[in-house]
């Protein structure tokens, strides 16, 4: 099985009326507190970790007037790296596709009728996803995602540890 090709860091990649390209975002002290505190790293190593950048995928409109970006913990950042970084027609027509039906279910509020609807087919397909069972494979690719993202927690940790360690290097 071949390697799985990603989108380049700040290439723009042209999507229909959308632009889309991957940056690294340094997070406000705030988001970095709350990223922390849900990846539950020790308080006592929280305070050593300086301010951090993280990949974000940014899905803008050509005109400026409209953009969404996801974090690298996402499903769909993942999706998005994927399917762009594949180059494949198809999947930048699909991805065309769900951008422009973003941009329409964030800009458009609808009247009654219409919200009421859409809440329905939400529900529906949340029903769907929910009676799905997973497979192995796909069961084995959660549990990947999970080993990951453990091995994130502790390289931080380990990053806040060795900061620490520079820190008492520098003071004598």
């Amino acid at each position: 099985m071949g390697e799985i090709k990603k989108m380049e860091f700040g290439k723009k990649y042209q999507v229909g009326n959308f632009v889309v390209f991957k940056i690294n975002k340094v997070l406000r002290k705030s988001e970095v507190r709350e990223l922390r505190a849900n990846m539950n790293i020790p308080t006592s190593e929280r305070e050593k970790l300086k301010r951090a950048q993280l990949p974000y995928i940014k899905v803008e409109a050509n005109s400026g007037i409209w953009a969404i970006e996801f974090c690298c913990n996402t499903q769909v950042y993942h999706m998005i790296d994927q399917l762009l970084g594949d180059g494949s027609e198809t999947h930048i027509n699909t991805l065309h596709h769900v951008f422009n039906m973003w941009f329409m279910d964030t800009t458009v509020a609808g009247d009654a009728e219409y919200q009421e609807a859409k809440a329905v087919a939400l529900k529906s397909f949340m029903g769907r996803v929910q009676a799905k069972p997973i497979s192995d494979e796909e069961d084995k690719k959660i549990l990947d995602e999970m080993e990951n993202d453990e091995n994130q927690k502790a390289a931080i940790i380990e990053m806040a540890k060795h900061a620490e360690g520079e820190e008492g290097n520098n003071e004598g």
